[in-house]
């Protein structure tokens, strides 16, 4: 009574807990977010290791910030594949994964 337990990184990407809090280090594990392209790949494999397919997968330019729009795979639950008709500019698409339960 009077305390509060505090949420692993594991039990906050797992979600499953109802009885411990939350820090921001753990929200953060359940998203990841980089930064690809390289002028000349049109596929690009990004592991998210987030534990699942079941995540949301969004991309904008670097240089714009407009949303664009590529195919994407969930390979399966720790990465996710990208792929576009055209190669990116060098380091011009954020990608940005958030997991969902």
């Amino acid at each position: 009574a009077g305390k509060v337990e505090l949420a692993t990184t594991a039990e906050a990407l797992a979600g499953s807990d109802s009885d411990r809090a939350v820090t921001p280090a753990g929200l953060a594990a359940r998203s990841f977010a980089t930064t690809i392209g390289d002028e000349s790949t049109t596929a690009f494999t990004v592991n998210h290791q987030l534990g699942t397919r079941d995540v949301v997968v969004q991309l904008y330019d670097a240089s714009s910030y407009e949303t664009l729009i590529a195919q994407v795979v969930r390979t399966d639950t720790a990465n996710v594949t990208i792929t576009f008709n055209v190669a990116p500019a060098d380091s011009d698409v954020r990608v940005l994964v958030t997991k969902v339960d």
